[in-house]
């Protein structure tokens, strides 16, 4: 039996290059804090996604999440005693 060299080299390069898959960019936690649309994406992603925990943009978007919220929290409070007591001055 008499083998192609084609399709030696062919099949598996085929094989290696079907194996691969684009992946998508990991983006860092300031990113997310000042992209609200990616953030928002990334997060309702997340939320359907196995093993969110272990995927880079999932905690990264999570985490800017957090971030904002806390500062959100702080700037409400600040603004309520204010709004009690005056700018201070």
């Amino acid at each position: 039996m008499k083998h192609n060299p084609t399709l030696l080299v062919a099949v598996p390069l085929l094989l290696v290059v079907s194996a691969c898959k684009e992946d998508k960019p990991n983006h860092t936690v300031q990113y997310f804090q000042e992209n609200n649309q990616a953030r928002i994406e990334a997060l309702t992603k997340c939320e359907v996604m196995n093993e969110a925990s272990s995927d880079a943009n999932c905690v990264n978007a999570i985490e800017a999440a957090q971030i904002i919220a806390r500062e959100q929290d702080r700037q409400s409070k600040k603004d309520a005693v204010r709004s009690l007591y005056g700018d201070g001055s």
